[in-house]
Parts: C-alpha cells; sequence; structure tokens
C-alpha cells in the first residue's frame, strides 16, 4: 500500500530537515502531527499503524532518527551539517517517497539491538562483561550482510536498478501542470 498524503509530508520535512531549513524538534513535531499519529519516529515501531502502513514509513523514520542528536535542539548546518553521502542517500530516499513504487525491501531493524533490550538481557549482558551484547550484535551485523544481498544495496530504497532508473526519468520535481 503506498499512502500518497504521508509519502509527500515525510518527504517535505525529512528535505526541510536535510538542509537545515528546520531544527531536529520542529522535524519531530512535524512528523508526529503528519505522518505517525503523535509517535516520535524512534517509537513509531509501537504504534498498531506501523503494522499495517505504507511499508517504507518505518524504515525511513528510523533513517531520519539517526541523522540528527535528539538531546539537544539543532539545525543540520555547520559542524551538525550532513555530509555528501548522507545528503545522497537522503536525495534518493526523497525520489523514492515522492514515486508510486511499493516498498519491497523486508523491514530490517537497524537500531541498536541495545535499545530494545529486556531488563534480563541487560543483566545477562553486565553479568557476562558484555559478551551477550556483543554476540547479538555480531549476529544483527551478519543478518545486515545478508539482508543488503537481496537486491541492490547502493540504492537503497529502491530494489533495484530498472527501478530506480525509471524514477529518475520521471522525476515529480520537473512536471509541469
Amino acid at each position: 500500500m503506498v499512502d500518497k498524503e504521508r509519502r509527500q509530508k515525510l518527504a517535505l520535512h525529512l528535505r526541510h530537515l536535510a538542509v537545515g531549513l528546520i531544527s531536529n524538534d520542529e522535524f519531530e513535531d512535524n512528523i508526529t502531527d503528519d505522518v505517525t499519529n503523535g509517535w516520535l519516529p524512534e517509537q513509531y515501531y509501537r504504534a498498531k499503524e506501523a503494522k499495517f502502513d505504507d511499508k517504507i514509513i518505518q524504515p525511513m523514520l528510523e533513517l531520519c532518527w539517526g541523522l540528527y542528536d535528539d538531546t539537544r535542539n539543532h539545525k543540520l548546518i555547520g559542524a551538525d551539517r550532513l555530509s555528501e553521502e548522507a545528503l545522497k542517500v537522503i536525495s534518493r530516499c526523497i525520489l523514492f517517497l515522492k514515486s508510486d513504487q511499493e516498498y519491497e525491501w523486508p523491514y530490517f531493524d537497524q537500531n541498536n539491538p541495545l535499545l530494545k533490550f529486556s531488563l534480563g538481557e541487560i543483566i545477562i549482558t553486565i553479568l557476562s562483561f558484555g559478551q551477550y551484547y556483543r554476540d547479538v550484535r555480531k549476529e544483527k551485523e551478519k543478518a545486515f550482510e545478508e539482508f543488503k544481498k537481496l537486491g541492490d544495496f547502493d540504492i537503497w530504497p529502491f530494489l533495484n536498478q530498472d527501478d530506480y532508473q525509471f524514477q529518475l526519468k520521471h522525476q515529480p520535481f520537473f512536471k509541469i501542470a
């Protein structure tokens, strides 16, 4: 299911964040109002809507959350400016969000596993002097390498070159109404 309206809003807010027009706090306010029904990007996975949603929304929110420091209010300018590589990824994400293409990658949670550890797992990590965490992280890294082989990861969120090239040729940005 492609949710054009929410994709458009997410693309707009992501663009404004990435080029420093809005702060991270303004971005989160906009996202919670327009895209996530009140959920912060890092918590959206808990929302019941996340399970039946346009499949690009949750991975895109997780990507967005990794772009800024959520412990302070700031814009992505100056020392906080995104790298050229990050801006290329963001541009490709916005191009995808502006498309009518279904997101075909399976969901892969790229967040640090420690963020979702239960109390028991935290205790095991402490008792094992961190070995449990290192093992879980190593397993996740192996799973991520397998995930990347499911498509052309260099052009994520597009799955393959044909889809990416098609969208490049049919950009929504320069259409005359």
